[in-house]
């Protein structure tokens, strides 16, 4: 990572010697949390040093007719300078943030670096209590669900109040985007109007339950750190989801798995796009009445035509 772009948050980054130079130059009162590197993880995390370097390295030289070329000769230099003093300072130490407080911000215990599988095992760590310490240290979320219930708002509310609270600057740390639905009827209103209502935050509903099949849940979790986590799988925005119900989910680290984190990112921006999902106004009479209706109708829409079964709008 250059040395000019290490701005504050969450990293869980194995130094390399550019990110231990630019340590040495950080504004009055940022601070660096460091910890030695477990010998279980060194292997892994020398790995991914070297997959950022190729991978810069690759990029520049691989542009052209010849770029092919000189990507197979850059490789084989590499290959026979195996055993040249590497560029890593020893000893071998880890980045977990950048931060203005004297306390560092807690990483998930999945880290940001590894891909994970969660499925609610005993033992495992929880969806909920990773989801709750990944979005302290997260600059924009965007979150994509069926429904969601207060219940499930409940369990985040307190972090998401926190995270979005305007600071000294006049803008809310975190940035919130939530896409969701009335299928079924199973969305409470009350739950969508408590995430409208925090600062910086934006949500949009599809309210033709007829139409809309919206299955997939994801939260996709950037950084400005470039530290960020996609997390794919079945959970919806319920307490039952994120506190032991059956649920498997994925978690996609940006930096490992760089192209699956963008693929998540631009299809949320292609639904973010999508005229079917509506801006939503928790202060806005209209808005509220016509999620309501939506909901009523799809609670008891047995598939016969009713005298609402028209498309509803917010404006």
């Amino acid at each position: 990572m250059p040395a000019a772009s290490l701005p504050l948050g969450a990293y869980d980054l194995t130094l390399d010697g550019a990110t231990a130079q630019a340590l040495e130059h950080l504004p009055a009162g940022w601070q660096a949390a460091l910890r030695p590197c477990p010998a279980d993880n060194a292997v892994s995390r020398l790995v991914d040093v070297l997959r950022r370097e190729l991978s810069n390295h690759l990029d520049a030289v691989a542009d052209g007719d010849d770029g092919a070329t000189r990507a197979v000769n850059l490789i084989n230099g590499l290959i026979a300078g195996l055993r040249d003093e590497a560029a890593i300072p020893q000893p071998l130490r880890v980045l977990d943030s950048i931060h203005q407080d004297q306390t560092p911000p807690l990483l998930p215990a999945t880290g940001l670096m590894e891909p994970w599988l969660f499925t609610a095992g005993r033992g495992e760590p929880a969806l909920l209590s990773e989801l709750r310490r990944e979005l302290r240290t997260t600059d924009r979320a965007d979150v994509l669900v069926s429904f969601i219930t207060r219940s499930g708002v409940r369990r985040l509310l307190d972090i998401l109040s926190e995270a979005t609270a305007v600071g000294p600057n006049g803008e809310p740390k975190l940035r919130l985007r939530v896409l969701t639905t009335t299928y079924t009827g199973a969305t409470d209103a009350e739950a969508v109007a408590q995430l409208a209502r925090l600062p910086g935050a934006e949500v949009r509903v599809s309210l033709d339950g007829s139409r809309t099949r919206l299955h997939a849940k994801a939260w996709v979790l950037h950084r400005n750190s470039c530290s960020g986590s996609a997390y794919i799988g079945s959970a919806n925005l319920s307490a039952a989801a994120l506190m032991g119900g059956i649920e498997w989910t994925v978690k996609v680290p940006q930096r490992t798995q760089p192209d699956l984190f963008a693929r998540a990112a631009t299809e949320f921006e292609c639904l973010w796009q999508d005229p079917e999902f509506q801006h939503f106004n928790a202060n806005d009479p209209t808005h509220v009445s016509a999620l309501q209706a939506a909901l009523r109708r799809e609670r008891r829409d047995s598939g016969a035509p009713s005298d609402d079964a028209q498309i509803l709008a917010f404006d």
